[in-house]
């Protein structure tokens, strides 16, 4: 696996987690205390319940962070993988077309050669 796959791999998970836990994440629906003083809930038969989102807790936070960090520099990592090994290609064809081109002239002097060879 090169480090563009592996750092593309690590974005996408770590981005799929931090998604989940920031939009998708659904805490359990708590019942409302309809009055303060007693502490009293309304009780009734199609249950009426009020989804109250609860803080996040130390986990989710702990989770919630370090799959936003860990998305991040897997990004940073990917566009660099990315960048140098378009760099190396490119390299290698600069290299390749000098080594046709150097082929090619010592191909025209040995044709040069020849044609020389022939004419005596």
């Amino acid at each position: 696996m090169s480090f563009k796959n592996f750092f593309a791999l690590l974005f996408i998970i770590s981005f799929a987690v931090f998604l989940y836990f920031q939009f998708l994440h659904t805490p359990e629906q708590v019942d409302a205390p309809i009055s303060k003083k007693g502490q009293s809930y309304q009780k009734s038969s199609h249950s009426t319940s009020i989804s109250i989102e609860p803080e996040f807790t130390i986990d989710d936070n702990f989770l919630l962070m370090s799959s936003l960090i860990t998305s991040i520099f897997s990004f940073f990592g990917f566009i660099l993988s990315t960048y140098h090994s378009m760099r190396g290609h490119r390299r290698d064809e600069e290299l390749f077309s000098l080594k046709r081109e150097k082929e090619r002239l010592e191909l025209d002097k040995i044709q040069a050669e020849i044609q020389a060879l022939r004419e005596k």
